[in-house]
């Protein structure tokens, strides 16, 4: 672990991790060329945007990711439960992972800060998939907890199915 690194939850996968300290080093990139270009114009954006883009990696790498879980039996077959996971966030952007649904789930008005929701099917019974919903995303001190929001919303969804 690199120092100043925040320990985190063995349940999130690294490639989850990596996802979203790009997101803040992105949203750092952003905000540091808005702010370059206003102080010093087009060569203040290029500078302003690379140590935006710095800071906002390192500020996510201290920042430990949030984990929210919820498991159990849904009805449906697992298509029918993965399309309702899916309709509930239309403007998620799928994510590669393998043996399950990964979707990144923009939040707010700009979408910069995203929740990963890992959706894990098996076999249940008839009629029914046993379900693991899990949900990553970065948190600042003054939360308005996204991604239990996001979470409760998405196991809601999936919960809906007709018997």
């Amino acid at each position: 672990m690199l120092r100043g690194m925040a320990a985190q939850d063995p349940r999130v996968p690294a490639e989850v991790e990596d996802y979203l300290i790009a997101l803040f080093a992105r949203a750092g990139q952003i905000g540091g060329s808005a702010g370059g270009a206003v102080s010093a114009g087009g060569a203040g954006a290029f500078g302003g945007g690379r140590g935006g883009a710095r800071g906002g990696a390192r500020a996510a790498t201290r920042m430990k990711t949030k984990v929210e879980e919820r498991s159990g039996s849904v009805p449906g077959t697992s298509d029918e439960v993965a399309a309702r996971l899916a309709a509930a966030f239309p403007k998620a952007k799928p994510l590669p992972a393998t043996g399950r649904l990964r979707l990144a789930v923009p939040i707010g008005i700009t979408g910069l800060q995203q929740i990963i929701i890992d959706l894990d099917l098996a076999p249940a019974g008839p009629g029914s998939v046993q379900a693991l919903l899990r949900g990553y995303g970065k948190e600042g001190l003054l939360s308005a907890h996204p991604t239990l929001k996001t979470v409760d919303t998405a196991w809601s969804a999936i919960q809906s199915g007709a018997s």
